[in-house]
């Protein structure tokens, strides 16, 4: 195994191998600080190794670095309030009317439909299966925490309400419990949410599919993960979710090859849960200004590499939908 490299190795293979100008102590400190593999490393390329982006100064990888890095922090709180808002809405619609607000209950009483659909009837076996396997480890790791949530309920006899097992519930097993609502129950939230759209969402399940594309976007966000390239992808777009904000916004060609479809997205849920466009209107002001920054900082062949040609174009169709 190679010995591994010293700060100024790694400053001589990125000038000797990688073409690369840095020098000096400040330049060093940064590649100290952004670090060699996370930085450099994960920046030199979109989405796959293959697609190099041709840096000739480490002042663009920096800035590269620095631009996802800010489009992280203006999505994390929107992506965040987004999660919080829809878990809230989705728990309160599915107790409502019901004598107990227990998930066992409300799997019993709203998840009882379609009983033929092997499908379906394994997605809420699996859903409950990981519901009490969270409730089980919160449990075990209460034990001496002060802030007993689950042990509280358990202790007493008692099974744990919605709105606690909605506090331990990923994005990912949000979308899987809307999708595993009956049909009634799905058609009420999505009514509510003004997104219900009979001639695109048949089978009432848009909002599960949006919860599900978002999933790897906001983990990447809350991770630290590297999002300017939607390397976190890790699904296709589905053709509802398509249609919709297609219709919705008026803004085609949705592919989510690119972050400015994620935006779109993540606007068209901001416009519905924050009541105003106010949060959006911020996040496309915090995109432009990131962009725009970028292409100060970037050759003109990097900065088209990395905003593709259509992003204005789109931009300026936002804002246009988050004035109606």
């Amino acid at each position: 195994m190679d010995s591994p490299q010293t700060i100024n190795g790694l400053m001589r293979h990125l000038r000797n191998d990688c073409n690369i100008n840095i020098s000096g102590s400040f330049q060093k400190q940064q590649l100290i600080s952004y670090g060699y593999y996370h930085g450099y490393k994960g920046y030199r390329f979109i989405k796959n190794r293959h697609n190099r982006i041709p840096f000739t100064e480490f002042s663009e990888v920096v800035a590269v670095i620095e631009y996802d890095n800010n489009l992280k922090s203006a999505l994390y709180s929107d992506l965040m309030f987004i999660e919080t808002a829809i878990k809230n809405i989705v728990c309160n619609e599915s107790v409502n009317g019901l004598k107990l607000g227990t998930f066992e209950y409300v799997y019993k009483e709203r998840m009882r439909d379609n009983t033929t659909n092997t499908k379906l009837q394994s997605k809420r076996l699996k859903l409950r299966n990981s519901v009490y396997s969270k409730l089980s480890s919160r449990y075990h790791d209460e034990e001496g925490n002060d802030n007993q949530m689950v042990r509280h309920f358990y202790n007493r006899g008692e099974d744990a309400p919605l709105w606690v097992v909605f506090e331990i519930l990923y994005l990912s097993d949000l979308a899987s419990f809307f999708e595993c609502l009956n049909e009634i129950m799905r058609e009420r939230i999505m009514t509510q949410l003004n997104m219900f759209d009979v001639s695109i969402d048949t089978n009432r399940n848009l909002l599960s599919c949006i919860l599900y594309t978002l999933k790897s976007l906001r983990n990447s966000v809350a991770h630290n993960n590297i999002i300017f390239d939607t390397r976190f992808k890790d699904r296709k777009i589905s053709p509802v979710l398509k249609k919709w904000v297609e219709k919705e916004t008026g803004i085609q060609n949705i592919t989510l090859y690119s972050l400015i479809d994620y935006i779109i997205i993540v606007c068209c849920l901001l416009k519905r849960v924050d009541f105003s466009s106010i949060r959006a209107k911020q996040l496309v002001q915090a995109y432009k200004s990131q962009n725009q920054l970028l292409q100060n900082n970037v050759s003109s062949v990097i900065y088209a590499q990395i905003i593709q040609q259509n992003v204005s174009q789109k931009l300026s169709a936002l804002e246009s939908y988050l004035d109606t």
